[in-house]
């Protein structure tokens, strides 16, 4: 009697084995595929692009390259997108992701033809077709856990923190900063390859784009280091990639190591190299031949610098104070890190 017993509760606990091993496999099958497998995954960013906005810019770059890494994707990040062209081709599906600060206002014909993610930081998400719940679900799952790592926390601090130089200039005496802008690894890494001290090359970056990485001037030079779509021509290099970090600081690396070649190939002395390396890289080799054969014309020597910038300045006193103003800064960085 017993052992019959016994043999029932064996029985019994090998069902209830079999239904609770039954249950899980049921419940993992049934959990959803929070992948988004894609070789390529279109994205734009639409963020303002005033003063307020621009870290955010950056900062959602890396973020998406984070993502695709991820997922095994590689995110193509088009150009800045302005009006309505974004929502456009984000409901074609051309594009799959147009980062968004949720504050500003989308157009009335796409306003229900999306999806946004959770906020990634402040008020940007990022927003997906209204069809693709795949993708959105892959973008906040993954982003729900990245931003619980340490990378996320110090790619935070190295985006929104300030490089005003105004503040760097005040821990002068407080001892070395930790980086001079988001970007520190690039440049250090492009610098290297011409031999050049990489806080030269973040000097002209401040002041061509305040590091800003979609900057765009009124003669349509673009990015980081402010190269023109004729500069990307001249090296083979696409220019759609030229608000892209990494192959801007490579372009504007690779053209201003040329014209420090140039100069020195004239037998300049360095200082005078550097100086009109940036001359030339701010106002064009145009402008520069042009103002040394007046200062010859003047008197003055041509092959110097401070007698060029007097030639300048009967024009514009826009270069000489461009070059003043990065020779500035290179000082004060060279005080403040290695």
């Amino acid at each position: 009697m017993v052992s019959r017993i016994l043999r029932i509760i064996v029985c019994l606990l090998v069902l209830l084995g079999v239904q609770a091993m039954a249950l899980w496999y049921q419940r993992e099958d049934a959990m959803p595929d929070w992948s988004f497998p894609a070789d390529t995954i279109r994205c734009a960013i639409a963020i303002d692009r005033g003063d307020a906005m621009r870290r955010n810019v950056g900062f959602n770059y890396e973020l998406l390259g984070a993502f695709g890494d991820e997922n095994g994707s590689y995110m193509r990040i088009l150009p800045p997108m302005p009006g309505p062209d974004c929502w456009r081709q984000l409901a074609a599906d051309s594009l799959a992701i147009v980062v968004f600060n949720a504050a500003d206002t989308i157009p009335a014909a796409w306003r229900d033809s999306v999806l946004f993610s959770m906020p990634v930081k402040g008020d940007i998400v990022w927003a997906v077709a209204r069809g693709n719940t795949q993708l959105l679900n892959a973008v906040n799952f993954w982003y729900s856990e990245f931003q619980n790592e340490a990378f996320y926390r110090q790619m935070s601090r190295r985006y929104f923190r300030t490089y005003n130089t105004s503040y760097l200039q005040m821990r002068v005496d407080k001892g070395p900063v930790q980086s001079l802008s988001p970007y520190d690894d690039l440049v250090r890494r492009h610098a290297a390859r011409i031999g050049m001290d990489w806080r030269l090359l973040s000097a002209i970056i401040f002041h061509e784009s305040q590091y800003n990485i979609d900057a765009m001037s009124s003669m349509s030079a673009k990015g980081l280091m402010q190269v023109r779509d004729v500069t990307a021509d001249h090296y083979g290099i696409p220019t759609d990639d030229l608000f892209d970090p990494d192959t801007n600081i490579k372009l504007g690396t690779m053209l201003f190591d040329d014209l420090l070649r140039d100069f020195r190939q004239e037998g300049l002395d360095s200082a005078n190299v550097i100086k009109f390396a940036l001359a030339s890289y701010n106002s064009g080799g145009g402008a520069l031949a042009k103002r040394r054969a007046e200062a010859a014309e003047m008197g003055l020597n041509p092959d110097n610098w401070d007698d060029v910038a007097v030639a300048y300045t009967k024009y514009s006193t826009v270069t000489p104070a461009y070059i003043e103003a990065i020779l500035d800064t290179y000082r004060l960085y060279q005080q403040i890190i290695d």
